[in-house]
């Protein structure tokens, strides 16, 4: 009887501790929405990096799934085609093209 009861015991305590460590934090707070924009920022760079080294020179940032591009192009064509790209990359609300054309 002493047995069984100890392993109760033991087991009533392990488990007490297991969800303790395993509980969340309520003061701390989650943002879906920065992690959405990382993920779409990751998309649209890769997107970019394998569309050729025309695009190396664009910087990338999104916030509440607006896109940002920033840097310098060749020319225009080029400026279309990084639009078109990003615009095919997916998750992007919106696109803002601060995108300067090396005179």
């Amino acid at each position: 009887m002493r047995a069984l009861r100890r392993t109760c015991i033991v087991i009533s305590l392990s488990a007490t501790i297991a969800l303790t460590g395993c509980s969340s934090n309520p003061g701390r707070t989650h943002d879906p929405d920065l992690l959405d924009d990382k993920v779409t920022t990751q998309r649209v760079s890769a997107a970019l990096t394998r569309g050729g080294p025309d695009f190396r020179t664009i910087e990338v940032e999104t916030t509440k799934g607006v896109v940002v591009l920033s840097g310098t192009v060749r020319s225009q064509e080029v400026r279309e085609r990084a639009e078109a790209i990003v615009r095919s990359a997916g998750s992007v609300a919106k696109l803002e093209d601060r995108l300067e054309i090396q005179r």
